[in-house]
């Protein structure tokens, strides 16, 4: 009999870590986005789309609709550009010095995050024809127009010298149900607004989005939301998981009380214990706080981490597991629909988004219609 690809004897096994990406799990999480809002959906892509893969996941988007899309850099939105030909791309980082002319070559939309980049643009544009956005700082004091610049720019003929097609804000605490921190904020912005009555407004991340429609104005722009991580309460979180890494059993063995784990000896067997090794370590984005305090799942069971996570390798108690089921090449979930990523970043003192902007470039990735 031949048995199928990435199985033996009919049983699936792997060599190597996997990282699946579940399309259709993006396009249903950015659906129910648009069911929450009459504002447009964006989609924050920087930093690889959080680790997924830009190539893989901003054709899913601009298949569901999806036109505005943010990165960070400059060089992030070239490399979107040359898979979102139509798209619009907003660049956080506004027009940095060296950057100016690939912005205007690639048709990227810095968001102007200062009167000196106000003023670097419009040099470049004095007729008008390269447009731009807008950022305001009102709360969160890292980047953005302050509020001296913003009355300053508001009475200076440099604003018509400006195309904008994008006023925006960031919010700080949206994800704090008990902050009251987001609606002085969005007072903030709406005054911004009356003075500033360009383009089409955007306030609300992933939080602000699932915080109410009065933080939604005319564009919303989800990241985490869209790949599956919480916003905010992770018992709560309405959307499905995207991302699922799963890693092989390397090797297994029974240990005797008294056995020590890892780097550190920081692990101690008080009984006797089956304990399965996985290559999956800090080298590939699987953090070093997770010792002694994560988890994983291999069939159906939940399995603790014991000692510490090192670069390559990170040891898992399997005891409970039965033995069958504990083999070489058996598929550990690390993190997917058992083990929810927020819960592996909570075990780690983190976020899902740490977690996932930290993947490794060593998974074999797959991408699924699922």
């Amino acid at each position: 009999m031949v048995w199928p690809p990435g199985t033996l004897h009919g049983v699936e096994i792997l060599s190597a870590p996997r990282l699946t990406v579940r399309t259709g799990a993006l396009a249903r999480n950015h659906d129910r986005l648009c069911a929450m809002t009459s504002a447009n959906v964006g989609a924050a892509v920087k930093a690889n789309a959080y680790g997924l893969g830009v190539d893989v996941v901003v054709p899913v988007l601009v298949a569901q609709g999806c036109e505005n899309f943010f990165v960070a850099s400059a060089a992030e939105g070239i490399e979107l550009r040359r898979i979102a030909p139509d798209a619009a791309i907003h660049v956080f980082n506004g027009a940095m010095p060296g950057t100016i002319d690939e912005l205007r070559e690639h048709r990227l939309i810095p968001v102007l995050i200062s009167l000196a980049q106000a003023e670097a643009w419009a040099t470049e544009a004095p007729d008008r024809s390269l447009p731009c956005g807008l950022h305001f700082d009102t709360g969160m004091s890292r980047t953005g127009l302050t509020a001296a610049e913003a009355d300053l720019l508001a009475g200076s003929p440099l604003l018509d010298r400006l195309d904008v097609r994008l006023v925006m804000s960031h919010l700080a605490c949206a994800d704090d149900p008990d902050s009251t921190h987001p609606e002085e904020q969005l007072e903030r912005f709406r005054a911004i607004r009356e003075r500033f009555p360009h383009g089409i407004a955007s306030l609300s991340n992933s939080a602000g989005t699932h915080r109410g429609p009065e933080f939604h104005f005319d564009l919303v722009r989800p990241g985490i939301s869209l790949y599956g991580g919480a916003f905010a309460d992770a018992d709560s979180n309405p959307m499905e998981p995207t991302v699922v890494l799963e890693a092989p059993i390397l090797q297994f063995d029974r240990v005797e009380p008294g056995t020590t784990v890892g780097y550190g000896a920081t692990f101690v067997a008080t009984e006797p214990a089956t304990h399965a090794v996985v290559p999956v370590g800090y080298a590939d984005g699987f953090l070093r706080a997770s010792s002694n305090t994560g988890h994983m799942w291999l069939a159906g069971h939940r399995c603790p981490i014991v000692g510490r996570v090192s670069m390559d390798l990170t040891v898992l108690d399997v005891s409970a597991v039965p033995e069958h089921e504990v083999r070489l090449g058996a598929p550990v979930e690390v993190f997917g629909d058992n083990e929810r990523l927020d819960d592996v970043a909570a075990a780690a003192g983190t976020i899902g988004y740490e977690l996932l902007t930290e993947l490794g470039r060593r998974y074999e990735r797959v991408a699924t219609t699922d």
